[in-house]
């Protein structure tokens, strides 16, 4: 019989690989500044969660309430997506830049996180 932890972890595992199994994380490259945002979208439902590597930070719920204490498989998922090259990547013009971020911010009100 398995731990409980080892199944929590086997669970985690396979959430991480059906993310990027299934093209679910995109690198958005903004041209000339070369801003990057990193998405990554939902494996239960529609919703799309933005990632920073630096800063070790995601939109999920499940960042928000257990920061302190475990680091979100969003971004394990995004970060493994990076190091393997399993990526989607699309690239904008600076000139949409303020509209991708105002569309973020209010998908992100909108999702009462």
């Amino acid at each position: 019989m398995l731990k409980v932890e080892e199944t929590v972890l086997d669970n985690k595992e396979e959430k991480i690989d059906k993310l990027i199994d299934g093209k679910k994380i995109r690198k958005i490259i903004f041209i000339p500044s070369k801003i990057v945002m990193w998405e990554i979208r939902s494996n239960k439902n529609d919703r799309l969660y933005w990632i920073d590597l630096n800063k070790k930070y995601c939109s999920c719920k499940g960042f928000y309430y257990n920061y302190i204490t475990k680091i979100c498989y969003h971004i394990i998922a995004v970060s493994r997506a990076y190091k393997h090259n399993r990526y989607q990547i699309e690239f904008l013009d600076d000139n949409k830049l303020n509209n991708y971020i105002n569309t973020k911010i209010e998908s992100l009100m909108n999702n009462n996180i």
